[in-house]
């Protein structure tokens, strides 16, 4: 439970890594950019990583109780063979974050 917890927050604490951008043939992308345009500008991703978790929370009585569920999405784009990729990571429909992959 507390592992969901702490994902979900560091996904959406501004600032906690350094974002990038990502170039998409005469665009530019950001983690500004809402995922549906990245989709449009960037196109489909190379690979495609989908995860589904449940929210949790507390009841008045200290049990823990389902709130919703997120899904989080990982995009993987390798523009050109000499390129890094880059890694979109949008949670519930909104860009959260762009980097490098590891």
């Amino acid at each position: 439970m507390s592992r969901i917890l702490l994902s979900l927050i560091l996904l959406t604490l501004p600032g906690l890594a350094a974002s990038e951008s990502m170039r998409c043939g005469k665009w530019v992308v950001n983690e500004d950019t809402p995922a549906e345009e990245i989709a449009t500008k960037c196109g489909e991703p190379q690979q495609k990583e989908v995860k589904t978790e449940d929210v949790l929370g507390i009841n008045a009585l200290g049990n823990p109780i389902k709130l919703g569920v997120a899904t989080t999405e990982r995009w993987y784009y390798k523009r050109s063979p000499g390129s890094l990729t880059m890694v979109v990571t949008v949670l519930d429909g909104e860009t959260k974050k762009i980097e490098r992959a590891e």
